[in-house]
């Protein structure tokens, strides 16, 4: 187990910026995920804690002390690929067992090592296998292993699940989260997808051009993002451009946004007057009759039946479209005039920017 602490981490390719002051940090035992598009520099920075690349500026601290003259292979991390990087002449044993034999340690104790760390991935009886003689998922697992079974103070992943098909990738998904919690390890995890980072990170850094957006919980990340980007990448959202009319409480403020007033959570840097868009995920809205207490007013342009739900797009007076879902066997049709309900403890104001 071990803390981290990387600060205004920098890297540059000519006049290309990868990494512009990119600062990020773990306690022991978390597990840090870096989620944002290609390009953004969220591998980079994984490469740059593995030793793989060298920063042109910043710091980078394990327990306090810092790593950027410690060479790679003195860091004592574990790396797994994207590619699973196994050696295709080496048994699936050989392959766990190839770092242990690196360090010198006894043929018993890398049996007895290997044999345990296969047992906890669920890999028992493939010892003997050749990496094209077992699955992806499988080939995953042991890159995994190889890692685990080094017993490495920090776990860094790089998209490991891409190559894996959605079934396998949910399956590996909770593996890996199941085994960075049973051993207490700290871990960083790269991936594009937002589910993957909502699902097992217990902190989450969202990267964009190579600097930190927001660097928060799953939960803050996905309902009080900082910005439209950050909202935009988490999930889907509606946004309704409004103004912000006064402060009513710390972090709340009054607006006015598709012929309604409301009182909502804010940005706290939010000042009153401000152009503002309000963050409204489909979960938070309802339909509703129109002679119920509706917050607005609107008109069924599209719908789609999806079977375990419908998702409606509704036109409000004002331009604004909000996307939603109902039940299944809701009576909606095009064209209907409808009420919609928002659940204001989940509705969100950020200042109005682009994506």
């Amino acid at each position: 187990m071990a803390t981290v602490d990387v600060k205004n981490l920098c890297k540059r390719y000519d006049d290309f910026v990868a990494l512009d002051g990119v600062s990020i940090a773990a306690r022991s035992g978390e597990l840090v995920t870096l989620l944002g598009p290609s390009g953004c520099g969220k591998s980079t920075t994984l490469r740059c804690l593995a030793g793989f690349l060298e920063p042109d500026g910043g710091e980078m601290a394990v327990d306090g002390q810092s790593i950027l003259a410690t060479p790679s292979n003195r860091r004592g991390f574990g790396v797994v690929f994207q590619n699973y990087a196994l050696f295709p002449h080496m048994t699936v044993a050989e392959n766990i067992g190839y770092g242990l034999r690196l360090r010198k340690c006894s043929g018993s104790e890398i049996t007895t090592r290997v044999h345990d760390v296969m047992s906890l991935v669920k890999l028992t009886g493939l010892e003997h296998r050749m990496p094209r003689e077992i699955s992806g998922g499988q080939q995953q697992r042991v890159a995994l292993a190889r890692a685990l079974v080094l017993k490495p103070k920090l776990l860094l992943l790089d998209e490991p699940l891409a190559n894996l098909d959605a079934r396998l990738r949910d399956e590996v998904r909770w593996l890996i989260r199941d085994l960075q919690q049973q051993s207490g390890i700290t871990a960083f995890y790269v991936t594009h997808d937002q589910s993957e980072a909502m699902a097992i990170s217990d902190m989450v850094a969202v990267m964009k051009k190579g600097r930190v957006a927001q660097f928060a919980t799953p939960r803050e990340i996905y309902q009080k993002p900082v910005e439209r980007y950050v909202a935009d990448f988490t999930g889907e959202a509606n946004f309704l451009s409004c103004r912000s009319l006064e402060a009513c409480g710390e972090g709340r403020m009054r607006i006015s946004v598709g012929g309604a007033e409301l009182d909502v959570d804010c940005v706290p840097s939010l000042e009153p007057g401000e152009a503002a868009e309000l963050l409204l995920r489909p979960e938070s809205l309802q339909l509703a009759t129109l002679g119920e207490d509706v917050t607005f007013r609107g008109r069924i342009v599209k719908s789609a039946f999806l079977g375990a739900s419908q998702h409606c797009e509704i036109a409000l007076a004002d331009g604004g479209v909000l996307k939603l879902t109902t039940a299944p066997n809701a009576p909606v049709r095009i064209g209907d005039e409808v009420g919609i309900v928002v659940d204001r403890s989940h509705a969100w104001l950020m200042p109005e920017g682009t994506k």
